[in-house]
């Protein structure tokens, strides 16, 4: 059954009304402005537009070969998946504002494919989307996409060729464009979690009806490719700066919820939340195609997860716990009670085949 992965149109402006804020001292004296709610739904507040930056002159260049792979998304669970450079997702593309991106796109898959800059503002020659923009890039050929990288964010890059058949197995990857001037404040650590889910082992009785998957398809959630516990965790010390990426390229919402700790909403696709504004809550919900980046301290040392809270998404295959759970560590917190993370279920057959973000 096919998967189909909602375009929506991201908008520049948002507003977030009837909230009353309060001031308050994080740790380490931090200033911070409180939600009377503890979760964000569809946050809007009006975000300015990135100024253009003159190009820097320095080109920086990658190699994306699309070819199939085989992909284990926990243990024993192995889809056919479709992939950049044979993992899911693609490598992290990064870049600093002003530098030109410079990507040489092979195609090593028996059907054709393109990239599209997800929110990025390219010019139209590069926007990925055949028979708009450009040809589709044909099985054997390559395609160079280059433009400059104008405005600092959290991207998302994938295909607008085939996007079900391609999407939908893992063709997909994140792409970072830092500030030119140095991040102010400074974090500590950084982490990308790119969202998704696939279908996985469902035979071709399940029907989607009028052409639309149904939510309840995806049996099994990632984050970076993997479902719980095959999730690698994050460790983090005491007193960190913490700035996580979430990227949703999936077709579901995910209201994603961190356990112990608040966190400040500093960015949403692409654009920064001006500081007046930025909003501190313990839960956010990211919907299709969206970004966010938010910021925690690290100040309640033990072992916490940051994880969906639709709770049908911390499954593999209905048997909890999987899916999108992320494990965080601190540095010195005791060890976990089995001494590792919960083994995963028993999956149905070993390869099957995978459809799914």
């Amino acid at each position: 059954m096919k998967g189909v992965f909602r375009w929506l149109t991201l908008a520049a402006a948002l507003t977030v009304g009837g909230v009353l804020l309060a001031g308050c001292q994080a740790p380490g004296g931090e200033e911070l402005s409180y939600l009377g709610a503890s979760e964000i739904t569809n946050l809007r507040v009006r975000l300015p537009q990135s100024e253009r930056i003159t190009p820097s002159g320095k080109v920086v260049s990658y190699e994306l070969v699309a070819r199939k792979a085989q992909w284990e998304v926990t243990r024993g669970v192995v889809a056919d998946a479709v992939t950049y450079n044979g993992t899911v997702p693609g490598p992290v593309l990064r870049v600093t504002e002003g530098d030109t991106l410079k990507v040489v796109l092979k195609n090593e898959l028996d059907q054709d494919t393109s990239i599209h800059w997800h929110g990025v503002h390219v010019p139209s020659a590069m926007d990925g989307v055949p028979g708009v923009t450009q040809q589709p890039v044909r099985p054997g050929e390559t395609f160079t996409y280059e433009f400059v990288a104008s405005h600092a964010g959290t991207f998302i890059y994938h295909p607008h060729t085939k996007s079900v058949a391609q999407i939908d197995n893992g063709l997909y990857g994140a792409l970072i464009i830092d500030p030119r001037e140095s991040p102010d404040p400074r974090f500590d650590r950084e982490f990308i979690m790119v969202l998704g889910a696939w279908q996985i082992g469902r035979g071709a009785d399940m029907q989607p009806q009028g052409g639309m998957a149904m939510a309840m398809d995806y049996n099994y959630f990632t984050i970076n490719g993997r479902a719980y516990p095959a999730i690698e965790p994050w460790t983090v010390k005491k007193g960190d700066k913490v700035r996580v990426r979430i990227i949703n390229i999936s077709n579901l919402a995910h209201p994603m919820h961190l356990h112990g700790h608040d966190f400040k909403v500093v960015a949403k696709d692409g654009e920064t939340i001006p500081s007046e504004r930025q909003q501190v809550v313990n839960t956010v919900t990211v919907n299709a195609g969206e970004t966010y980046d938010i910021v925690f301290i690290a100040n309640n040392l033990g072992n916490w997860v940051f994880h969906c809270h639709e709770l049908h998404h911390t499954e593999n295959n209905g048997v909890e716990p999987g899916g999108l759970i992320q494990l965080i560590r601190y540095e010195g917190a005791p060890p976990l009670p089995t001494g590792q993370a919960p083994a995963a279920p028993t999956p149905m057959p070993q390869r099957m085949p995978g459809m799914g973000h």
